[in-house]
């Protein structure tokens, strides 16, 4: 009998040989790798370091010599606190007077800390009026220092990101629909070159504008690389392999992000980092002939012919025999799958059943508010003390062990309670984490932050999985789709939570505690999954799992052993051991 389904001719010939180990080790693995460089990388490049005001006149030779720091004495005030330099105010004096009076003290038997001491009182504070000098301890030179985007112009580091975040939500609506069109290869091999191109005309431009521009450019090409070269894969493989090459791809994205802050630090340039993490991209691009295009998107435009030759050879890579019979089999499955009446007409549908529609809204609050939380927290990693490579390698090597109870919780406790406890606890760690800034504290926000990372992390992972069990399979993509759209859409706003820190550095964190609580609230009222059939049409889901009570608990229960007393005909007493079942009558 000729095989129904496009899976039953995949298998034929080989879904899980050496064509799909070939696809895996050279592209699915590097790629997934090298992918969070591109959504991360600008969390270095505008690298803010300390600055003071730049007052020219310094005397460094004759008969008075002043170093560096008398200088700053000299010339900035103390903030309020008296720890630090202001960072954009100095004394409102001209170099010749303040000359003037040094020799003068120093004339007396005085001292360049005697002087400063009275300057606070003497002279006014002013606005910077030469440019700025920055600290060379972690970086020789970012974006930041070389377009001064500090006092006052420090919100365009911000701009610059969320200009990014917005490139991610054009690329995923113009790309991936492209990829529908003409293909998934060529688009992939499009915005690799889209990337190296633009992600490397960024590093050079010097206008404002100019800068804005590229880098939303270069944007657009992230979602289509991660999420297309993903499918290409998935969609030649069994679907048994399905789950263990998503679940790499996860830990692949966490290895490659624990990388870039020892590539930041090797480099110390922003321009040198930028290239360094954008020249892969483009050897990937040269070798676009060794990407097969995917075989089920040629069957679904009815190109036949490419189909059939493009599993020939997948067979014989695989030492497979392709069945004689395989370009009849192929119109069939064609004509099967357009001849079905259950059609999809996209997302909308989804609005159409009212428990669909709130189920939707909760699906779609709870991915938007993890993104923003778990964007928020690494955006603002340069703002907590400490150094900024160790503190950003921790936050990213938290996902490999929150990966592993993620998939552990979600098969025992459940999906619905799972979700929505880490969503309750992500919160409490980031509310105490704004708690003890406050309190001036320098190693306890860095593991109160680490804490809440590993719980977000771990109710992100469950929102995929919710995703792919509450929609409908026959709105399972777009559905899923919708959700992640609107949660790049707000995703814009994410890298401010950095900015805000300058009213306060309690601020942000205060503000990811209520994101945190409502995603608590949102998970709480979807249905829990576990080990539960999935929906397949939209009829389904309106009905699925709508009986079930607010405060009820489906996952893996203690349970001892029971003693069952009962009698048999001849009033014969025994006990039964009963583990599982429960009384048994």
């Amino acid at each position: 009998m000729a095989p129904r389904t496009f899976e039953h001719v995949l298998e034929q010939v080989g879904d899980r040989g050496r064509h799909q180990q070939l696809l895996y080790w050279l592209f699915m693995v590097p790629i997934n790798f090298i992918i969070p460089w591109i959504a991360l990388v600008p969390i270095f490049l505008t690298s803010t370091p300390d600055h003071w005001c730049k007052v020219e006149g310094r005397p460094t030779e004759g008969v008075v010599e002043v170093t560096e720091e008398e200088w700053k004495t000299l010339t900035l005030p103390r903030n309020s606190e008296g720890a630090a330099y202001e960072s954009c105010k100095q004394y409102d004096v001209d170099v010749s007077t303040l000359l003037t009076l040094l020799n003068g003290t120093l004339a007396q038997g005085g001292s360049i800390a005697t002087l400063a001491a009275s300057l606070n009182n003497t002279f006014k504070t002013t606005e910077c009026q030469d440019g700025w000098e920055y600290d060379h301890t972690s970086f020789d030179h970012t974006l930041t220092t070389r377009q001064d985007w500090v006092c006052g112009r420090e919100s365009l580091s911000s701009t610059w990101i969320s200009v990014g975040v917005a490139g991610n939500v054009i690329g995923t609506l113009i790309f991936n629909s492209l990829s529908d069109i003409i293909g998934r290869r060529p688009v992939v091999v499009l915005c690799m070159l889209v990337y190296f191109v633009f992600g490397i005309a960024r590093l050079y431009v010097n206008s404002t504008w100019a800068l804005m521009l590229t880098m939303f450019l270069a944007s657009t090409s992230f979602p289509p690389i991660l999420e297309l070269t993903n499918i290409i894969i998935l969609e030649q493989v069994s679907p048994q392999l399905r789950s263990r090459i998503t679940s790499t791809s996860f830990l692949l994205w966490t290895f490659g992000s624990s990388l870039l802050p020892l590539l930041a630090w090797s480099t110390r340039d922003w321009q040198l980092l930028g290239l360094v993490t954008t020249i892969p991209f483009i050897l990937f691009g040269l070798c676009w002939w060794l990407l097969p295009e995917s075989p089920r998107w040629l069957l679904s435009c009815n190109r036949i012919k490419e189909c059939e030759d493009l599993l020939r050879k997948i067979a014989k890579r695989n030492g497979r025999e392709a069945p004689t019979s395989l370009e009849d089999t192929l119109e069939k499955i064609f004509k099967l799958h357009n001849d079905d009446e259950d059609k999809n007409y996209g997302a909308l549908q989804l609005c159409k059943f009212p428990t669909v529609r709130f189920r939707t809204i909760l699906l779609t609050a709870c991915y938007t508010l993890n993104n923003f939380f778990y964007y928020g927290l690494i955006y603002n990693i340069t703002n907590v003390s400490g150094n900024e490579f160790i503190n950003f390698f921790l936050m990213s090597i938290t996902e490999l062990p929150s990966n592993l109870m993620g998939w552990w919780a979600s098969s025992v406790i459940g999906r619905r309670w799972t979700a929505a406890g880490c969503f309750f606890i992500a919160s409490g760690f980031a509310l105490a984490t704004a708690i003890v800034t406050v309190s001036n504290s320098v190693w306890g926000p860095i593991v109160l932050l680490l804490l809440s990372k590993v719980f977000i992390n771990i109710s992100f992972l469950l929102v995929y999985i919710q995703c792919a069990e509450i929609y409908p399979t026959t709105h399972r993509s777009c559905g899923t789709g919708l959700s992640s759209f609107v949660s790049s859409c707000f995703g814009v706003l994410s890298p401010y939570i950095s900015y805000v820190s300058s009213q306060g550095l309690w601020i942000p964190y205060f503000l990811l505690f209520l994101v945190g609580m409502a995603g608590f609230v949102s998970a709480a009222f979807l249905p829990e999954t576990l080990n539960k059939d999935l929906p397949q049409s939209l009829s389904d889901a309106e009905d699925f799992l709508t009986t079930e009570k607010f405060w009820s608990y489906k996952g893996t229960r203690l349970r001892t052993k029971r003693l069952s007393i009962s009698k048999g005909k001849d009033d014969t007493v025994f006990g039964i051991d009963n583990p599982a079942l429960g009384d048994k009558e």
